[in-house]
């Protein structure tokens, strides 16, 4: 039993420490329109790093299917539409349409770890 015990909190500690670690070097900035208002998956380990009327940057601690994921999911509750697929082995890159608007999302590996995001508005 002692040695169970022993187990879980060593376990416990070296995962604290390692969600601790992550902190990448990107300055969070605040999000701006109209990213503000699309409900983006990016209150919880994430940090917007980049964002202005025609693009937003945000970095995830997750893993590159999770954010792909949670992404997908996000904008099609905001009523995007996917319209086209590019994606290959090292980036997930998808074409949404809404209201006669196109964005294009990014999503690939972050160089500290994690997982890297990008949104452009297209023309």
């Amino acid at each position: 039993m002692k040695k169970t015990a022993s187990a879980f909190i060593s376990v416990a500690v070296i995962a604290l420490l390692l969600t601790a670690c992550w902190n990448p070097t990107v300055k969070e900035v605040p999000i701006t329109a109209p990213w503000d208002k699309m409900n983006l998956p990016i209150t919880e380990n994430a940090r917007v790093w980049s964002s202005d009327n025609k693009e937003v940057r945000v970095v995830h601690k997750a893993q590159r299917a999770d954010v792909a994921e949670s992404y997908l999911e996000a904008l099609g509750k905001d009523g995007w539409k996917s319209v086209g697929d590019a994606s290959s082995d090292e980036l997930t890159v998808w074409t949404f349409e809404k209201d006669g608007k196109r964005i294009r999302v990014d999503i690939g590996d972050f160089p500290e770890g994690g997982t890297n995001v990008i949104i452009r508005g297209l023309e």
